[in-house]
C-alpha cells in the first residue's frame, strides 16, 4: 500500500507541479512527493517527524477540513513560514480517512486541477480503506495464532501463510509494549498503543511486521531472518516503546513507564504463542525490577525466567526463605539491598563496596547485621543460594527495598 500511495502522489504532482502530501486522519505524514516548487517548514518538518505540532492541527481543524466534502483553500502564515495550501478530504463512504494536501503558494491551482485531485483523493481512499481491513484481517489472524486453542492457532497461523504475510518456515519473535502500571480498558490507551504500533509498521517496511491491540498492551510478530539474530525486533521493540511513551502524553493515563519486551525467536509459525507468553513474563520481571531496563529479552533474564514462571503472588510468597521474611518484616532497606547487591556481585566485598559507596567497615556491619537479624550463614554456600533466589523472588512479589548507600 505505501508504494501505491507514493504512485497516486506522484502522478498529481506531474500533473500539478507542486508538492503534495497525503496524511492520515490524525494528520500523520503516509506519503509525500519529491519537492516541486515552494516548500515551507511544516511541509519539511511533517516528512522528518511524521505528525503535524498539535498546535497547527488544531488551527487547520477551525477551517473545518474534519467536516469538508470538498478542497478547501487554506492560508498560508507568513509568521510561522507557511505557505498557502489546498486540503482535499480523503473519504471513503463519507468516512473521513485522511487528508491530501497540495501546497498553492502561487494560486496556481485552478479549477480545471480540482477534478484530478478529486480522482487522486478517490483513488488514495480506496487504498486506506482496502489497507485498514487487511490490517483488520491481520490482527483477527495474529489473535488466532496467539490463542490458548491449538486448533485455533492453527486457522491463524494458516491464514498468515495464505495471505503471503510470512514467508513458510521464516523464523519469527514476539515483541510486546506496554503502559505501566498496566491501565484500565480505555480508549485512550488503546488508540495511543494502535497509532504507536502504526507507526513502527511504517517504519518497518522492508520487514514482515504484524500488529495486534489487546486490552493493555500492543503485540508486534516479526519476521527475522535467522532465529538466532534478532536485532530487528529489539530494534522495533525499542522504537514502539519511544512511540507509545510519545503518544501516552496526550493521553488519559497514570502510566509511569512503558516497558518492551522481547520473546525468544521461533523456528516455526505455530510456535508464536511460545515467544508470546515469555515476552509477558518478561514484561511482568521489567515492571517488578526496573534495574533491568525498559526493554528487556526473555534470553537475557536469568533466574528470573524461572522465578517468574510462579503462577501466584501467594505461591511466590510460600516460595521465600522464612529467614528472607524476618528480614523483609525488620524493614531495614539499607541492610536489604546491601546483602541483595553482595550476593549479586558473588561476595566480592571490594566490588560490593565500591557499587554501593561504601566504606568496608560500614559493609560488614549491614552484613553481620543482617545475619543477626535472620539468622543466616553468608558464609554457607546454601544459605547464600536461598536467600540470593528469595529476594530476587521477593522483588517479584512486590516487595518493595531501595538500593542502599
Amino acid at each position: 500500500m505505501p508504494s501505491d500511495l507514493q504512485a497516486v502522489l506522484d502522478r498529481l504532482t506531474e500533473h500539478l507541479g507542486a508538492s503534495t502530501v497525503i496524511e492520515d486522519q490524525r494528520q500523520r505524514t503516509l506519503a509525500h512527493s519529491s519537492q516541486t516548487g515552494p516548500i515551507d517548514s511544516l511541509r519539511r518538518d511533517s516528512i522528518l517527524d511524521r505528525v503535524t505540532p498539535p498546535e497547527l492541527v488544531e488551527w487547520f481543524h477551525s477551517f473545518g477540513i474534519l467536516t469538508a466534502k470538498a478542497p478547501l483553500a487554506i492560508p498560508g502564515r507568513e509568521e510561522l513560514g507557511i505557505l498557502p495550501r489546498l486540503c482535499a478530504p480523503i473519504r471513503y463512504r463519507d468516512r473521513l480517512l485522511g487528508f491530501l494536501w497540495v501546497i498553492d503558494n502561487d494560486g496556481t491551482v485552478c479549477e480545471g486541477h480540482l477534478q484530478i485531485i478529486e480522482k487522486a483523493t478517490e483513488h488514495a481512499a480506496m487504498l486506506l480503506y482496502e489497507e485498514e481491513l487487511a490490517q483488520r484481517a491481520t490482527s483477527d489472524a495474529l489473535a488466532q495464532l496467539l490463542s490458548p486453542s491449538e486448533e485455533i492457532r492453527s486457522v491463524g497461523a494458516q491464514q498468515i501463510l495464505d495471505e503471503a504475510l510470512l514467508a513458510d518456515g521464516q523464523p519469527i519473535v514476539i515483541v510486546i509494549v506496554q503502559p505501566l502500571p498496566r491501565p484500565d480498558t480505555s480508549d485512550g490507551v488503546s488508540l495511543a498503543l494502535k497509532e504507536a504500533l502504526t507507526d513502527v509498521g511504517w517504519d518497518a517496511r522492508s520487514a514482515p511486521v504484524l500488529r495486534l491491540v489487546s486490552s493493555d498492551h500492543g503485540v508486534l510478530l516479526v519476521g527475522l531472518r535467522s532465529n538466532t539474530d534478532d536485532t530487528l525486533a529489539f530494534d522495533l521493540a525499542s522504537a514502539a516503546r519511544e512511540a507509545l511513551v510519545h503518544r501516552l502524553v496526550s493521553a488519559p493515563t497514570n502510566a509511569a513507564r512503558v516497558v518492551a519486551s522481547i520473546g525468544d525467536p521461533q523456528t516455526r509459525l505455530d510456535q508464536a504463542v511460545a515467544s508470546y507468553r515469555q515476552a509477558r513474563l518478561a514484561i511482568k520481571v521489567a515492571a517488578e525490577i526496573p534495574a533491568l531496563g525498559d526493554v528487556v529479552r526473555w534470553s537475557e533474564l536469568g533466574v528470573f525466567r524461572v522465578l517468574a514462571q510462579l503462577p501466584t503472588k501467594e505461591a511466590q510468597e510460600s516460595a521465600l526463605d522464612p529467614r528472607v521474611l524476618s528480614l523483609l518484616e525488620a524493614g531495614d532497606e539499607p541492610v536489604i539491598s546491601t546483602l541483595e547487591t553482595f550476593l549479586d556481585l558473588a561476595g566480592d566485598v571490594k566490588a560490593t563496596a565500591e557499587a554501593l559507596h561504601l566504606h568496608r567497615g560500614t559493609l560488614y556491619y549491614r552484613l553481620q547485621k543482617a545475619e543477626r537479624l535472620s539468622g543466616i550463614d553468608i558464609h554457607d554456600g546454601y544459605d547464600r543460594l536461598s536467600v540470593h533466589l528469595s529476594l530476587k523472588l521477593a522483588r517479584l512479589a512486590g516487595h518493595r527495598f531501595t538500593v542502599a548507600h
